[in-house]
């Protein structure tokens, strides 16, 4: 379900720590919104996974501050169509994650066209969701060959996913067990390079003032939530 819908269902908006593993910068927004005390976030990106920690008034990056728009953005229909080679489809995309229907033959193969790749391995994909497409097709490592050569790889490892969800995972069962957590924000891993001694990517607050942990009702609502815990926080203990 949506983040909002589970937040009017359980109807405590006190959250000790959350997960966070979205596709949106939106999506984002609206879980830090809801003013957690603590949050693990994970990505995958063309090149890199990484995992980024977060507290609110510990002086440190939030997760607004990683995801702050700079500029107006684009909709999801308009993203979707450009990511599959058509911007000019992109009224005929919107409708299709409107109405979540099924992916037809024929646009699977203007897909396969505008990516000079062959409809083959493509095929197995009519009929799913264009979210659903999109995901296991383009953006969650599915190779595209036209035989010869390497087309596009959008994931290069097959297992960046897995292993961004075993980092998260592993840094909620640390701050769960008041282990000490990194002193730095953010942790990144590039697959296309050999790994690093030093993973770690620190990120700075954001300065133009616009975030919410810089807002003074936002972080009065914080310190009120979690009381004394705020300073528990600042001292990366749990």
């Amino acid at each position: 379900m949506k983040w909002a819908e589970h937040v009017a269902r359980r109807g405590d908006w006190v959250f000790d720590r959350v997960g966070v593993a979205l596709d949106t910068a939106a999506d984002r927004l609206a879980v830090q919104g809801a003013l957690p005390r603590w949050i693990a976030n994970a990505w995958t990106q063309e090149q890199d996974l990484g995992i980024s920690r977060h507290g609110f008034d510990d002086g440190q990056a939030c997760l607004c501050c990683m995801y702050m728009p700079t500029g107006k953005s684009k909709d999801e229909h308009q993203l979707v169509a450009e990511e599959l080679g058509m911007p000019e489809a992109h009224d005929e995309v919107k409708t299709l994650l409107q109405t979540n229907t099924g992916v037809p033959n024929e646009f699977v193969a203007r897909v396969a066209t505008a990516m000079a790749v062959p409809f083959g391995p493509l095929a197995a994909f009519v009929g799913q969701p264009l979210r659903s497409f999109c995901q296991q097709a383009i953006c969650g490592g599915f190779q595209l060959s036209d035989g010869s050569r390497l087309v596009r790889t959008v994931v290069p490892m097959a297992f960046q996913s897995a292993l961004a969800g075993i980092m998260l995972a592993a840094d909620l069962v640390k701050h769960s067990a008041g282990f000490p957590m990194s002193p730095t924000t953010s942790t990144r891993v590039n697959l296309l390079r050999p790994l690093g001694s030093y993973l770690h990517d620190p990120k700075a607050k954001d300065s133009s003032g616009r975030c919410i942990c810089s807002d003074e009702d936002f972080v009065a609502a914080y310190r009120l939530k979690y009381g004394c815990a705020v300073e528990q926080l600042s001292n990366g203990s749990a």
